[in-house]
């Protein structure tokens, strides 16, 4: 099992799992505002917002049992992470939670601030350049994945500010940032089946980093989807031009 481990530092691991984790927290903070703002009770927002961390736990132990016994370490193309851990969330996010009724609910009430806002999480994509200076991951796809992270992430609070305050060209901006946001993950995933082809992303398939493939772009992804359905949202109401 060890073998399956990471090759970071011990300390690198625990902050990494410490900040993922709440990383997934704070994801679920608009979301209970949302539930409040739609006229959920407290007890039943809490429950909403503890409901889908246990989810993304439940659904990271998944994965790290698949990635301990070395199951994501196949050589192929597209990579097994992406099929047998990537995939599934896709499929349940965007098949199953997108279209529920309490998602529409939800997403009537959130802001739209909130939802920019919330990327602010990527700063997390700082650990693919720390695996990059501990020589475990390739420079192309390391800078490609962190930086294009945590630009994002960097973008999404003054682009949430001019939202909030409806700054003049706020809606371009928002529309600007979505987009760059979509193009980044979909670069990234073309960049990681070229290189992931070598056998150059071996920590993408070992525990703990296994679950940036797992999590991030099926999540973030739907993220962004969100932020497009909330514009729609608004421009149907009236509400933008």
């Amino acid at each position: 099992m060890g073998n399956h481990v990471s090759g970071m530092p011990l300390w690198a691991i625990v902050l990494f799992i410490v900040c993922f984790l709440y990383s997934i927290f704070f994801i679920t903070k608009p979301v209970k505002q949302a539930a409040l703002r739609a006229g959920i009770s407290p007890g039943k927002s809490r429950n909403i917002q503890v409901g889908i961390f246990c989810f993304y736990i439940v659904y990271l132990v998944y994965v790290s049992v698949f990635s301990l016994k070395g199951v994501f370490e196949v050589n192929s193309i597209p990579p097994k992470v992406m099929i047998w851990a990537g995939m599934p969330l896709l499929l349940i996010l965007f098949g199953f939670i997108g279209n529920t009724k309490l998602f529409k609910t939800l997403l009537r009430s959130a802001t739209l601030e909130s939802l920019v806002a919330v990327h602010i999480f990527r700063v997390v994509g700082v650990f693919f350049i720390l695996l990059y200076f501990y020589h475990l991951l390739p420079a192309r796809f390391a800078f490609a994945a962190g930086l294009g992270d945590i630009i994002t992430a960097i973008l999404a609070l003054p682009v949430a500010k001019m939202v909030a305050r409806k700054s003049p060209g706020h809606m371009t901006a928002v529309y600007a940032w979505n987009i760059l946001g979509i193009a980044d993950i979909i670069d990234l995933l073309t960049i990681a089946v070229i290189t992931g082809a070598n056998g150059n992303l071996r920590e993408m398939t070992v525990f703990p980093f296994v679950w940036f493939p797992a999590f991030a772009p099926a999540t973030i992804l739907f993220l962004h989807t969100a932020v497009f359905r909330k514009l729609y949202q608004l421009k149907k109401a009236g509400n933008i031009d």
